[in-house]
């Protein structure tokens, strides 16, 4: 695992090994915490069935080595009062980007950044094709908007700031990068839904608080990661960013990462921080995470016990949560995190249950409709449930 800050980083790499994968990622929670949102990038989705499938038949030497290209994706969510309300996962088989300029594009969704004002411009066009809840099933809506993340925090990785950090931050260990290029943006945009008649749904005037990071390794997710917490809370103007990588065994990349800003000014960068899992559970899938996380920065002995509030997205590897303080007198403390589980991204058990979440082009189009892909997921929850 190595930790950077570069804005020069921020631009595609071009990974063409067999189970390379890089994704920009952006996500924003609006000042009157009722609306989150998640927009997300990939060359090389390293949660794609397909993809991880294409690498495994090029190592028996069953299928010529797989481009990432061919597996871009986009990803958007966005969630209402603790609750997701659209959401899309979708695969394409085109991707450009620059290598000079942090420039994606995937489908009908795009950013760029503009240095001149250190601000990303996001264009999202999606169809919500996946089910958001358990009954009905929602086909045909769409989603569009523009967003604008402004990085308040530009060269926040200041030499001085990384001389004063404890431990591995500047140094390699194991082949993932985590790019943390803007952990505090201004927020701004607007969203529509509209239903399959054309009909408005809802309309989204977002203004809150953002941040940007980007991540690429050039081996398979699953031979790298084992599990991963990463998280970010808000107290105020105070913000608390934490992440726990835990390697395979075997395997280097064990890291740890803390920071605190102080509205937009960085306090304390270290990976000499505590991460103790709290009233651990288990969704309906059976993969673990902890309902709360007392995170300790040793170096100055502050603790936060974040508490994950509202689960809104659960899956097979993956669990994505609203947080925020545990026994905070208000709600001003609000927060997103994460659980991601690597290794069962090879279990091929799992495969068919994530294929229905994915929309795909027509050259990879699955055996069954989408609609009924979709239906027996809703169906399956609503057992389960």
């Amino acid at each position: 695992m190595r930790m950077i800050a570069s804005h020069a980083d921020d631009a595609w790499h071009v990974l063409r090994q067999p189970g390379a994968y890089e994704w920009w990622y952006f996500d924003a929670l609006s000042e009157d915490q009722d609306y989150g949102l998640v927009a997300i990038w990939f060359c090389g989705m390293p949660f794609s069935p397909d993809y991880n499938a294409h690498v495994e038949a090029y190592e028996r030497g069953r299928a010529a080595a797989p481009d990432p290209c061919d597996y871009a994706a986009f990803s958007f969510a966005l969630y209402h009062r603790g609750r997701p309300i659209a959401y899309a996962l979708t695969e394409y088989d085109t991707f450009t980007a620059l290598t000079t300029q942090p420039t994606v594009c995937t489908g009908r969704n795009w950013f760029t950044y503009d240095a001149a004002t250190a601000t990303y411009h996001l264009v999202v066009d999606v169809d919500l094709t996946e089910v958001t809840t358990a009954i009905p099933v929602a086909i045909g809506r769409r989603l569009t908007g523009t967003m604008t993340f402004r990085n308040l925090t530009e060269n926040w990785f200041s030499p001085a700031l990384a001389a004063s950090s404890l431990g591995r931050l500047s140094s390699a260990n194991g082949t993932h990068t985590w790019n943390l290029v803007a952990p505090v943006c201004a927020t701004q945009g607007t969203l529509e839904i509209t239903a399959a008649d054309g009909r408005r749904e809802r309309q989204v005037a977002f203004a809150g608080r953002g941040y940007h990071d980007h991540n690429y390794d050039t081996v398979p997710m699953s031979r790298a990661i084992n599990r991963w917490h990463w998280g970010r809370c808000w107290r105020g103007d105070r913000m608390l960013i934490y992440y726990r990588n835990e390697p395979l065994p075997g395997q280097p990349g064990d890291f740890s990462f803390g920071a605190v800003f102080d509205g937009e000014r960085p306090q304390l960068v270290t990976d000499a921080i505590d991460v103790a899992f709290e009233a651990q559970q288990r969704n309906w899938l059976g993969l673990k995470y902890p309902h709360r996380l007392r995170v300790t920065l040793p170096s100055t002995g502050e603790t936060w016990m974040i508490r994950q509030r509202h689960m809104v997205d659960s899956g097979p590897f993956y669990i994505r949560f609203l947080s925020g303080l545990e026994a905070e007198s208000n709600d001003d403390a609000h927060g997103v995190s994460e659980t991601l589980d690597g290794v069962r991204l090879r279990w091929r058990l799992f495969r068919p249950m994530i294929n229905t979440r994915i929309q795909r082009p027509p050259s990879r189009r699955a055996l069954l409709p989408a609609p009924v892909m979709r239906l027996g997921r809703t169906a399956l929850i609503w057992l389960v449930t």
